[in-house]
């Protein structure tokens, strides 16, 4: 069974390119212990097949069997167990880990699995530096790590450090469509705006968060559920949210405070 973390963007700029593995994103945020598992049966066959299962049911995953296709060497059978700790659609980058979990499951190594995984999120819209950010994760692992992307796309600047304090995520919110902001222009020329109005932090959590809050407030990426969420914090909290979801990120002195206020929003995850 291979895995791949979850990531939470708290802050990117767009660096478009007609080359899916040089387009991707620069920009901070954390990759957690929790992610997506993916185990595989295969066997040989004269055409490739793909199928996907959670649990009992089969489901469809695009973006995965785009990732799998990719890094395919010649034809085969292949069945997927897949196993997502986190939703999809809260920001927590699930749809390239699940990719990249299955890709690594292939067992091509991580730099090939890297590959087809940016390149289907690039060719699906469903994320630009995710990949980037759980691979060095997976590199420099293990436990929650922040993530500085300096340069996009594959083979980019990608630089991790422990995570320095305890945070609490609220999986808040019904979640939001990705690509309906990657595929929007004017929304890639707010983002990179904003992404630019101030100059990159020190690798600390407690940094990263607000650089990760000023960006969404100046971007305009802020849902209400999570503003309203991030409104009842403490003195002292300090938190944003991932993007391109709802759900919110907080760190504090006392993190269990700030945990139940938070639960009255959804659930609460401490790491």
């Amino acid at each position: 069974m291979s895995f791949a973390p979850a990531h939470l963007s708290l802050l990117f700029h767009i660096h478009p390119d007609d080359d899916p593995l040089l387009h991707g994103s620069t920009g901070l945020g954390i990759c957690l212990p929790q992610g997506a598992y993916a185990a595989l049966e295969r066997q040989p066959a004269k055409r490739t097949s793909i199928a996907f299962y959670e649990g009992k049911r089969k489901v469809k995953d695009p973006v995965t069997r785009r990732a799998v296709e990719l890094a395919l060497d010649g034809p085969e059978k292949l069945t997927f167990w897949l196993r997502r700790e986190m939703p999809l659609g809260a920001g927590m980058g699930m749809s390239g880990a699940t990719a990249l979990a299955a890709c690594l499951e292939l067992g091509v190594g991580l730099e090939r699995a890297t590959r087809a995984a940016h390149q289907s999120e690039i060719e699906h819209s469903t994320g630009l530096g995710d990949v980037m950010a759980q691979a060095a994760a997976l590199r420099d692992g293990p436990g929650a790590r922040l993530v500085q992307r300096r340069s996009p796309g594959v083979g980019g600047d990608v630089v991790t450090s422990s995570l320095d304090g305890a945070l609490a995520l609220c999986l808040c919110g019904d979640g939001r469509n990705t690509s309906d902001v990657l595929k929007d222009d004017g929304w890639r020329e707010i983002i990179n705006g904003a992404a630019t109005a101030h100059p990159l932090p020190a690798p600390t959590l407690r940094a990263f968060l607000k650089a990760g809050r000023l960006f969404s407030e100046l971007s305009g990426l802020m849902p209400p559920e999570a503003a309203t969420a991030l409104a009842e914090l403490p003195m002292g909290a300090v938190g944003t949210v991932a993007h391109l979801g709802t759900a919110v990120v907080v760190t504090g002195e006392e993190i269990e405070p700030i945990a139940a206020e938070l639960e009255q929003f959804g659930e609460v995850r401490r790491f």
